[in-house]
């Protein structure tokens, strides 16, 4: 009989491994969630590299494995949980301690937008949120995404970028608020307020402190990862590949 934690049991399982032991031993497994640009699918796809590796080595795999908007197309790697953006992998950073079963790794092509920022222009984290009136606490939901924002850019022109960016009809875009929310705090802003002017402060903890609020109701079917329901929820159609 065998026992394990105080528990006796006569059935003994076993793994048949594709690689040898000691060659597996010294490789990373990680699990990507690959965003299109144009597409609503997520693609989940299995990263298998030496420990020793680096997120620029990552992107590169992956690069085989995915459609992309463009052959030079760029990518980046983001690390999401709860439905906000934790951190952007720098792609000299080791993926030997790198986390994928709390943390979302999140693949994604970065805009023409982003490449050629001006020392006014700002990249900020865009979170949806709903109120919960019981409470009166927000609730995050959905796909973050970071979004630039130029100087003296009003409400009114980045919510029609970002209608524009995700593809929301009129009348159902017609209900979505914006707000400033910081410390989970929001200040919603009117047509004509500068939204730059609300990201100055610097002394913020993480970028995931302050961000732009699309409040608005959850209407999408959510779909779990299936390897781990309590970890990934995806609110667009999933595949995935090992």
């Amino acid at each position: 009989m065998l026992v394990h934690y105080n528990q006796t049991s006569d059935i003994l399982y076993y793994e048949v491994l594709d690689i040898p032991l000691p060659e597996l031993q010294c490789l990373k497994t990680l699990k990507v969630a690959f965003h299109h640009a144009t597409k609503d699918e997520v693609v989940i796809h299995s990263i298998r590299l030496s420990k020793n590796s680096t997120i620029s080595d990552v992107i590169t795999d992956l690069k085989t494995k995915v459609e992309l908007s463009n052959p030079d197309t760029e990518l980046r790697l983001l690390e999401v949980f709860y439905h906000k953006i934790y951190k952007i992998f720098p792609p000299h950073e080791k993926i030997e301690n790198i986390n994928d079963q709390y943390w979302t790794l999140r693949a994604e092509e970065i805009p023409e937008e982003e490449k050629n920022l001006t020392a006014q222009d700002r990249l900020i984290h865009v979170y949806h949120f709903m109120k919960d009136p019981n409470q009166n606490q927000i609730q995050n939901f959905g796909d973050p995404f970071l979004l630039v924002i130029r100087e003296g850019e009003t409400a009114a022109e980045v919510m029609d970028r970002v209608q524009k960016k995700l593809r929301v009809p009129n009348e159902e875009f017609a209900k979505w608020k914006v707000a400033f929310i910081s410390m989970n705090r929001p200040e919603y802003l009117q047509d004509i307020d500068a939204v730059s002017a609300r990201f100055q402060r610097r002394d913020v903890y993480g970028a995931w402190e302050q961000y732009l609020g699309l409040e608005h109701t959850d209407t999408t079917p959510k779909r779990s990862y299936t390897a781990n329901q309590n970890r990934h929820t995806y609110e667009k159609p999933v595949k995935i590949y090992n």
